[in-house]
């Protein structure tokens, strides 16, 4: 047989090689390469580490089947049942770019129609008394540590360029998102650091380590917080890393009331992106309203 115009398939079959393009299996190898792809783009550790989690979860859906867009929505519609569309639409994104790697743009899909919505959770916000809750019950690794997260405004990811070094300066250069940015510590943050130090014997290098001297995970960090909540009594689903941002964001905004200065501090862009860490919660609103006094027709 003449096989110039056919290409054998992974399972030994010859088909077309127009087929043969369509007949794709996905292993944690292609998963593998793609990190490395998006490293050498300069993608964020933490973006690399949400795409492959979505992807991970795709491959073992897909199992040994053959790559087709018909399974890429039967994955996503099933994650739409138990998840926010906020995170199915994570999810495709993670799976676009994949697909746009692997040029199959046949099994792209489009993102699910959402309106974010006016107002913060009432669930999910976590407030300063919830705050002065965990560091009640906190030791003193975590309380200095959640210091640090409300007065800086930090991502998790950043936690690792805090070191001894950068501390005594007062200035931290954090390099995240493709981006460097300085983070200025008030004094009162800076002593905090510099005393925990002192007394843990920490000389120089990363603050927040664990035993073999390495940066502390984000996973391990997020567990840390959420026994800590548990121990204070906070529900679970205020308490995580990136919601002290918020806190961050809600009590500094207070203070001056300087949109700009806050977007600088967190490392916006743009004013709308500090603008949403903002928003009021429905109780906070409904407070609001129930204070108006609007005159009743007799």
């Amino acid at each position: 047989m003449d096989t110039a115009n056919y290409k054998q398939t992974s399972f030994g079959l010859y088909v077309p090689s127009h087929v043969a393009e369509k007949l794709q299996r996905l292993d944690m190898t292609t998963l593998l390469l793609y990190e490395n792809h998006l490293r050498s783009a300069v993608k964020a550790d933490t973006t690399v580490e949400k795409y492959s989690r979505f992807i991970r979860r795709f491959l073992v859906f897909l199992g040994d089947r053959c790559l087709s867009a018909l399974y890429v929505r039967a994955w996503l519609e099933q994650l739409k049942r138990s998840r926010h569309v906020n995170t199915v639409n994570n999810a495709i994104s993670a799976l676009n770019g994949l697909f746009k790697w692997l040029d199959r743009p046949d099994c792209t899909v489009s993102f699910y129609p959402y309106q974010e919505p006016p107002y913060r959770e009432d669930t999910r916000n976590l407030d300063k008394a919830d705050f002065d809750r965990l560091l009640d019950k906190a030791d003193e690794h975590m309380k200095t540590m959640l210091l640090t997260f409300f007065g800086t405004g930090i991502r998790v990811s950043e936690l690792k360029f805090f070191t001894v070094e950068n501390v005594r300066t007062g200035r931290v250069t954090v390099d995240n998102k493709g981006k460097t940015r300085l983070v200025f510590l008030d004094p009162g943050t800076k002593t905090a650091l510099l005393r925990y130090c002192e007394r843990k014997k920490i000389a120089g290098g990363v603050i927040f380590r664990n035993r073999a001297g390495a940066a502390l995970s984000r996973s391990y960090i997020w567990r840390a917080m959420k026994a800590l909540a548990r121990k204070a009594g906070v529900e679970l689903g205020k308490v995580f890393p990136h919601n002290l941002r918020h806190l961050f964001a809600v009590e500094h905004y207070k203070v001056d009331r300087d949109l700009d200065a806050l977007r600088l501090d967190m490392g916006h862009s743009l004013l709308a992106t500090t603008q949403r860490y903002l928003k009021e919660t429905v109780e906070k609103h409904y407070e609001r309203v129930m204070k108006r006094r609007t005159p009743v027709a007799e």
